[in-house]
């Protein structure tokens, strides 16, 4: 559930329609990311429990391309498609770029970032997995809350040296994220009042920061560590709202489905982007759709429009399922 609610607050980044500093974006909405992050923590360490040592990694890696590089090849084929119909002056082609997405690099897919992360992360989890199991999953926590804490204060000379759009795929922004999950991953199910309760404690605190300390690095840092916190309350809170049914059903199918629903939605954000102009950082949209069009239609349209690209999406799966089986050269795809 608490998935479903990070894929809504990605659709009310991508669309802006609330403002970047309204307070729906600051306390919650604008953290979905880093929200899944923790969350890719809590799953992938817990799968790693589930199986027996022997072959996991390989069937780790073979999971990963087919849960993400595929969907994201058939997504980067539309996405090539619209950057050639549509020509926007903002993707400049070189031969190199269709090697960069062939390796899970979106280099010049508008939203595309978070994607790279997810690749880089699947890539290194064996890794972390086997760090925690030496040293402790609160040693990992402390190690990458190190790395990520460095990354923030040394953000101005890394993105000096890499770019905004390097700085934006560097991983290591979000290891203690992922290292917080893994430590959680045992607990995820069973957090006692106390937990919470503390969990609010520092939610406030860092919240208060963050506010106080508006465009400083202290308020870089409180908002980031923010997230570790707000995820345990998101955990919390919707265990209590899991007996309303419609919520719990909603909230559960968008959860599982988010990674194609993003994928849906960075094609109709890039398509809108590329046929009505506009331009978007991390600093915020502007210009072009964002002046021309209602924000809280073009809300619905992202919505609309991940939903549909993934029902095409799970469509070609379906008819690449019914040609495997009647015997054409075709990789099963199922996870």
């Amino acid at each position: 559930m608490v998935k479903g609610i990070a894929i809504l607050g990605v659709t009310l980044i991508h669309s802006t329609v609330l403002g970047e500093g309204a307070l729906p974006m600051t306390l919650l909405f604008g953290h979905a990311v880093p929200i899944f992050l923790v969350l890719f923590g809590v799953n992938t360490e817990a799968w790693f429990e589930r199986r027996n040592p022997i072959g996991r990694t390989r069937t780790w890696y073979e999971r990963g391309i087919k849960r993400i590089l595929v969907p994201t090849w058939g997504t980067l084929v539309v996405w090539w498609a619209l950057v050639l119909i549509f020509r926007p002056p903002t993707v400049r082609l070189t031969i190199s770029l269709p090697f960069y997405h062939a390796v899970g690099y979106l280099k010049q897919v508008g939203t595309g970032w978070f994607i790279t992360v997810i690749v880089q992360l699947v890539l290194l989890f064996p890794l972390f997995h086997w760090l925690a199991r030496r040293i402790g999953t609160r040693w990992m926590v402390a190690l990458g809350g190190a790395v990520t804490l460095a990354t923030l204060i040394w953000m101005h000379v890394i993105r000096a040296e890499l770019g905004l759009a390097g700085w934006m795929v560097l991983s290591p922004r979000f290891f203690l994220h992922v290292a917080f999950g893994m430590m959680l991953a045992p607990f995820v199910h069973r957090l006692d009042r106390a937990t919470v309760l503390w969990s609010a404690v520092v939610y406030l605190i860092l919240a208060v920061v963050g506010a106080r300390a508006r465009f400083t690095a202290w308020a870089t840092i409180a908002n980031r560590l923010l997230e570790l916190p707000l995820t345990i309350l998101l955990l919390s809170a919707m265990r209590a709202l899991s007996p309303l049914a419609p919520l719990r059903q909603g909230l559960s199918w968008l959860g599982r489905h988010s990674l194609g629903l993003y994928l849906g939605q960075m094609l109709t954000h890039n398509a809108f982007l590329f046929a009505l102009g506009g331009r978007c950082t991390i600093y915020g949209c502007q210009g072009g759709l964002f002046d021309r069009f209602n924000l809280w239609v073009y809300t619905v349209v992202l919505f609309l429009g991940s939903v549909g690209f993934l029902a095409l999406g799970h469509l070609a799966l379906r008819i690449a399922e019914s040609l495997r089986q009647r015997g054409l050269p075709v990789p099963d795809l199922s996870t």
